[in-house]
């Protein structure tokens, strides 16, 4: 698949005007030429994008869905480019530090909390994305320390880490007046259970799907939702939609203010251990200070991952 940036400027202009006219003037393209681009890029995804049958144009259903990943795709290329831009002009140190979603807003904060006092006149900046756009960016050198649940991809000697912390990945769901989970993992009679699911292609997603498809998992499971934010599937359970697996210290308040319920014991939770990882070659003279702080304050942790 080739698909070139200019042509997902294309199809998104084309969402918002609705006109091929309109959105080719806007592109600074004759119609015709404008028209070859949004047929180029539907035949690099192999889907008809958009309903020409309609006035003015729509978008067909995979258009719709196409148009979340080519904005976020441009938006996350445009933020880069800018991100680039200013550590050129910045004068200031600058440390870039990975983070996946889910411990960007619970757990990233204290983290950069707790090193603020080690890095006075250096700039923390925060690259969200999922877990493995997150490892990703570790890997090609595009930040200096990734932030983010044990990766065993990252075992192969070329980084090391430092274990931050252990939680767990439990299942949680509404819980009624009596102060009773609505749903049980544990009953003995088993009718079909609301799933809140992660995507499969993503970090926990694997995580919960390799226990659920462990033969004493086995549950009638009947998947309602999907988001790879374990913040949202905790929105949803607090909907009485169903059940999610979502890391513990995203759900403490909810839990001791009787919103929630874990509803299945220890053999369905999962251990989530949070890691600073770091690349096995020379990194700035900041960030070569932070990770021997780190390394005398979780020391005991300390695990090389090539003796893994």
């Amino acid at each position: 698949m080739n698909i070139e940036t200019k042509w997902l400027e294309d199809f998104l202009s084309l969402a918002h005007t609705q006109s091929f006219s309109k959105s080719a003037e806007e592109r600074f393209l004759t119609q015709p030429a404008f028209s070859r681009r949004i047929k180029a890029l539907e035949a690099a995804v192999g889907r008809e994008l958009i309903d020409r049958t309609r006035f003015p144009v729509q978008l067909t259903d995979e258009g719709t869905l196409f148009r979340i990943t080519a904005k976020n795709l441009v938006s996350q290329l445009n933020e880069s480019i800018a991100h680039l831009c200013a550590l050129k002009k910045s004068a200031t140190p600058v440390l870039n530090v990975a983070v996946s979603h889910t411990l960007s807003l619970s757990l990233f904060p204290s983290f950069a909390q707790s090193i603020k006092a080690d890095l006075e006149h250096v700039q923390i900046r925060q690259l969200v994305a999922n877990v493995d756009d997150s490892v990703h960016a570790l890997k090609n050198g595009l930040c200096d320390f990734l932030v983010a649940f044990d990766d065993f991809s990252l075992s192969n000697g070329l980084f090391s880490r430092l274990e931050l912390q252990t939680e767990s990945l439990v299942p949680v769901c509404y819980q009624d007046e009596e102060g009773e989970p609505i749903y049980s993992l544990d009953a003995k009679t088993q009718e079909d259970i609301p799933y809140l699911a992660y995507p499969e292609g993503i970090y926990l997603g694997r995580r919960v799907k390799s226990l659920l498809d462990d033969p004493p998992h086995k549950l009638n499971l009947r998947q309602l939702f999907e988001s790879p934010m374990a913040d949202s599937l905790k929105v949803m359970a607090l909907q009485r939609m169903g059940v999610a697996w979502v890391p513990t210290f995203s759900v403490t308040e909810e839990i001791k203010q009787g919103f929630l319920s874990i509803c299945g014991g220890e053999a369905w939770q999962l251990p989530l251990k949070v890691c600073v990882y770091r690349c096995n070659r020379m990194l700035s003279p900041e960030a070569e200070r932070l990770w021997g702080i780190l390394k005398l304050r979780y020391n005991d942790a300390d695990l090389s991952l090539e003796k893994i």
